[in-house]
């Protein structure tokens, strides 16, 4: 089996043979339904790259085009996701749109809900939820921000059997990332009963489509 993947190939093999050898190989190694099967596989090539020149030469052909291949997938990968960005523009724009058509519009029924019916469908617009902007994250009261840190897992095993004021210096030093992180629930809490938090500000919600 391992000496057919690396069967001898010329040195212009054609795509449809390498595809033809990966197709295998992924069949054949990755494929295989115990670790000690896979290691015998590989053995194998690894007995046919001692022995032949062709043998190397059709392993060396086939990790190439295991290369192009990832290249190609890299070049599609970032193709879609050009498309995909496109497209979600699009419908951003238009969503923006019909948003705006249903406000200026559509009668509010009872529930004060305003859309616009299809035949099997319908529009609404519905307001989404405010939000908090952080304008300076350092300007952010202590209390009202949690801190996340990385260091070193000795350095945190020693900090829970001792901790002090004299030994925290020497644990901040060791600190390998310290990120403050505004607590926007608690924050919005204070923004909307009119308490003024330093550093933020309080964004009404927009109205968005929701399509029924």
């Amino acid at each position: 089996m391992a000496n057919e993947i690396v069967r001898a190939q010329p040195s212009n093999c054609t795509l449809y043979e390498l595809e033809d050898s990966l197709a295998a190989f992924a069949n054949t190694v990755d494929l295989v339904a115990d670790e000690p099967t896979r290691q015998l596989v590989l053995d194998e090539i690894g007995q046919a790259l001692r022995k032949a020149k062709d043998k190397r030469d059709a392993v060396v052909a086939f990790l190439r085009h295991c290369k192009q291949q990832q290249e190609f997938a890299d070049a599609e990968i970032e193709r879609m996701e050009r498309r995909k960005e496109f497209i979600a523009r699009v419908q951003e724009e238009l969503e923006r749109y019909v948003v705006q058509v249903i406000g200026q519009f559509a009668v509010s029924d009872r529930r004060s809900v305003k859309r616009m019916e299809g035949n099997g469908s319908n529009l609404r617009i519905q307001k989404n939820p405010d939000s908090v902007v952080i304008t300076d994250v350092t300007a952010i009261p202590v209390a009202q921000k949690d801190v996340v840190l990385t260091m070193p897992a000795y350095v945190w095993e020693a900090l829970l059997q001792i901790v002090g004021p004299k030994d925290r210096k020497e644990f901040e030093s060791r600190v390998e990332r310290l990120e403050y992180k505004p607590d926007k629930k608690a924050i919005a809490a204070d923004l909307k009963n009119g308490v003024a938090v330093p550093g933020a500000d309080l964004k009404f919600g927009d109205w968005r489509l929701v399509i029924g």
